[in-house]
């Protein structure tokens, strides 16, 4: 049972409440990161504000990419016998931007990596733009990763799009990355699987009125905890 979440910036975010009081769909979710964003832009960098722990629009930006990996931390560790993500003993990567934002393990016993981008709707994730080449190699040199390996044992979760088609052939194995965007999933189907109308998800069909999501996610950022 999940007592509480390990990301550190979980007590510099100071506007839980207003970003999941009465939530239960993704869009809401996103809708009020992207309004409480534009308000820390406008407060100078030297001044406090009620939302976040910095101000400015340089920390507006990290404010964004903070609360969404607090949720993707949740939604990985409630999703350890999932097929859609199936990763056990997560862990958050708290030393600097490696490329790595999470690891963990396979259900096999095989480890495990995670990347996290917070992107528009219609953003298509590059290599090089999205520094995904930090992410293949930091899986390999320092989570053991296999370089051969095609078990999906890498994870990317965004609010983006996609990830590009060319980025795919180039700088992952095929069945080496998997990804849940906004509103689709790539290689995270197995035993051969087809999208169908029934088989297809994404961010939005796994949180979308998940009751015990959403109230968990309430539960573990209220103050007092």
């Amino acid at each position: 049972m999940i007592t509480k979440l390990e990301h550190p910036v979980v007590k510099d975010i100071y506007c839980w409440e207003s970003l999941l009081s009465d939530c239960s769909k993704l869009s809401t979710f996103v809708g009020r990161i992207e309004k409480i964003t534009k308000n820390i832009k406008e407060v100078d960098e030297k001044e406090e504000n009620e939302w976040f722990h910095l101000s400015g629009k340089k920390n507006a930006m990290k404010f964004k990419g903070d609360v969404f990996e607090v949720f993707c931390e949740l939604l990985v560790r409630l999703s350890p016998i999932d097929d859609r993500i199936g990763i056990t003993d997560y862990h958050v990567v708290t030393d600097g931007d490696t490329g790595v934002d999470g690891y963990g393990k396979m259900r096999d016993g095989s480890p495990a990596t995670v990347q996290i981008k917070y992107r528009m709707w219609d953003w298509e994730l590059k290599a090089i733009r999205e520094h995904l080449n930090n992410f293949r190699l930091t899986s390999f040199m320092k989570h053991d990763i296999d370089p051969q390996a095609t078990q999906g044992q890498m994870l990317i979760i965004t609010t983006g799009k996609e990830i590009h088609w060319k980025t795919l052939e180039t700088q992952f194995l095929k069945g080496s990355v998997r990804c849940i965007s906004l509103n689709a999933s790539y290689g995270c189907l197995r035993g051969g699987k087809q999208h169908t109308i029934d088989s297809l998800y994404s961010l939005k069909t796994i949180v979308n009125d998940n009751a015990y999501f959403w109230e968990k996610f309430r539960e573990l950022t209220r103050k007092d905890v």
